[in-house]
C-alpha cells in the first residue's frame, strides 16, 4: 500500500504482512528546493510512527543527485536520533548502485546485531537481497 508519494522525489510504501515500509528515493535534490526534502523526511518520520514496523527497505539505487549539507546535517543530528527513540526501527537494508558496493562482502551487521545495536543497517545490491537480509537479520535477532 501506498502511504505516501512526493513526485519524482520518493514513494513510501507499507507491506502489513512483512512489518516492512519501503522507501524509494528518486532524487535526492530536486530543483535545489530542499524545503521538498525536508517535508518528505518529516512525513516519513511520521508515517514510521503511524505505520511501526522494525525494518525498512531504502531502494536507492536510481536516485538523482546528492543531499545538501544543511540535509546531510539534519539526518545525522534529528531524523537518526528521533528514528531511533520514537519508532521502533531495528533494521534498515539500502539498495546502492552496484559501483557504491564494496567489492568485498562484509558482515559488519553481524557484530552490531551481537552487541544488540539499537538501529543495525546494512548495504544491498537489489531489493530481493534486501528483502533477504531483513528477514536473516530479525530472525537472528528473535533467536
Amino acid at each position: 500500500m501506498q502511504l505516501f508519494k512526493e513526485k519524482g522525489v520518493v514513494n513510501v510504501f507499507y507491506e502489513e504482512d512483512e512489518m516492512l515500509q519501503i522507501h524509494e528515493w528518486l532524487n535526492y535534490s530536486p530543483d535545489g528546493d530542499e524545503r521538498i526534502m525536508f517535508k518528505a523526511l518529516d512525513r516519513i518520520y511520521q508515517l514510521l510512527i503511524e505505520y511501526p514496523v522494525t525494518k525498512v527497505l531504502v531502494i536507492a539505487d536510481q536516485a538523482k543527485g546528492a543531499f545538501s549539507p544543511n540535509l546531510q546535517a539534519f539526518i545525522r543530528e534529528t531524523q537518526f536520533p528521533r528514528l531511533i527513540s520514537d519508532t521502533q526501527i531495528r533494521f534498515v537494508a539500502t539498495v546502492k548502485p552496484a559501483d557504491l558496493l564494496a567489492q568485498v562482502y562484509t558482515d559488519v551487521w553481524k557484530e552490531q546485531l551481537k552487541q544488540n545495536s539499537t538501529l543495525i543497517m546494512h548495504d544491498v545490491a537489489d531489493e530481493a537481497s534486501g528483502r533477504r537480509w531483513l528477514r536473516e537479520a530479525e530472525a537472528l535477532a528473535n533467536s
